[in-house]
């Protein structure tokens, strides 16, 4: 199955596909980089497709589709500061994305899927440390300034 396709299979998130980037904010947008634009299948901010339905959760900011060879990806990507303070609530935020999914967005969980976390400021926590274990084993990478598509 293809992005799109998962994203329009999700009854929320119907309406939400948009081309390339377009579904980031402004601000976000600058932080993902990606030589071949055509690798890029599209995106949904999940966040605002979901807040009024789950107001107080910790919904995950936006699912990227990547194209590799003939097949999708999909680039779940959390938008945050970057300190060890903040640890607690990306694991919380991706805890309940893939319960989310498992319950509401099978399409979008049959696609094989990376979780990364884009610094909104300064990383500020070291790699290596207890930190960096707990992202891991959610399967989140460490964080960087700018997330570059090409390295998926």
């Amino acid at each position: 199955m293809r992005f799109r396709e998962a994203v329009e299979a999700t009854r929320p998130l119907r309406e939400q596909f948009r081309v390339g980037l377009q579904a980031l904010r402004r601000s976000d947008r600058g932080r993902v980089r990606c030589s071949d634009p055509r690798r890029l299948c599209g995106s949904v901010n999940l966040d605002e497709a979901l807040r009024e339905e789950y107001p107080n959760d910790p919904r995950w900011d936006y699912a990227i589709g990547v194209t590799r060879g003939k097949s999708d990806a999909i680039l779940w990507l959390e938008a945050h500061p970057a300190s060890s303070r903040h640890i607690d609530e990306i694991l919380k935020k991706v805890q309940w994305l893939k319960a989310w999914t498992g319950r509401h967005a099978p399409a979008l969980k049959a696609l094989p899927r990376y979780y990364r976390w884009v610094a909104t400021g300064k990383i500020a926590f070291r790699r290596g440390g207890q930190e960096e274990k707990k992202l891991a084993q959610e399967g989140i990478g460490f964080p960087s300034r700018q997330l570059n598509l090409d390295e998926l």
